[in-house]
């Protein structure tokens, strides 16, 4: 774990979440364990249908990881039947739940799953769509996650031009980002007023 990126996201108080599918899905548990000594999230990406852009973890690997003493464990569904998905979950151990959503239909049918984990938050890609933030995040959720590179799909960098969204949603509602976080951009990410960033390669290598 590179402790330089999570001492730059302190200075900024921001807080961090480890991708764990940027390890091997053998040395999951364990890296869970040391981002869980080191005060800092977990970050577990489920993903079928078309958001498949890689293999995401299983509901099997969800169910160890929310058994590491004290995780804090942010289970991000990226899945066109997430109804079926969130039924596969444990009844507990998921600190947050963060459901990706298209569309305000979308977002309003994930308020059901706020009983699933402590918190529930909206992942968004807005070249997609962004919610009007008015009136905070809808229904029993807690917060956005934006992602800033096209979700589930390796192998882009971080388009800073979503962070448009960012500084939208962060009037009246908590902001994470996803996707293509680093070093580099993490001020940039703070500035616009995010809180949370998951981060794989950039934190966990």
């Amino acid at each position: 774990m590179r402790a330089g990126f999570a001492e730059l996201a302190s200075r900024h108080d921001v807080t961090v979440s480890g991708s764990v599918l940027a390890v091997p899905r053998a040395d999951r548990l364990a890296v869970a364990a040391r981002l869980t000594a080191a005060g800092l999230w977990t970050h577990a990406d489920m993903m079928t249908g078309r958001y498949r852009g890689q293999p995401g973890l299983e509901a099997h690997e969800i169910h160890d990881l929310s058994e590491v003493p004290e995780v804090r464990l942010d289970v991000h569904v990226m899945c066109d039947d997430a109804e079926a998905v969130v039924g596969r979950l444990p009844r507990a151990g998921v600190r947050r739940l963060t459901v990706q959503v298209d569309d305000e239909h979308a977002a309003r049918r994930a308020a059901a799953f706020a009983e699933r984990a402590d918190e529930l938050w909206l992942a968004i890609d807005p070249r997609a769509w962004v919610p009007d933030a008015s009136c905070g995040a809808p229904g029993a959720a807690s917060g956005y996650l934006v992602m800033l590179t096209p979700p589930g799909q390796p192998g882009h960098t971080a388009d800073l031009d979503r962070l448009a969204a960012v500084r939208l949603l962060a009037r009246s509602a908590p902001v994470g980002v996803d996707g293509g976080v680093t070093e580099a951009n993490l001020p940039a990410v703070a500035a616009a007023g995010a809180g949370y960033a998951v981060a794989g390669r950039a934190l966990l290598g």
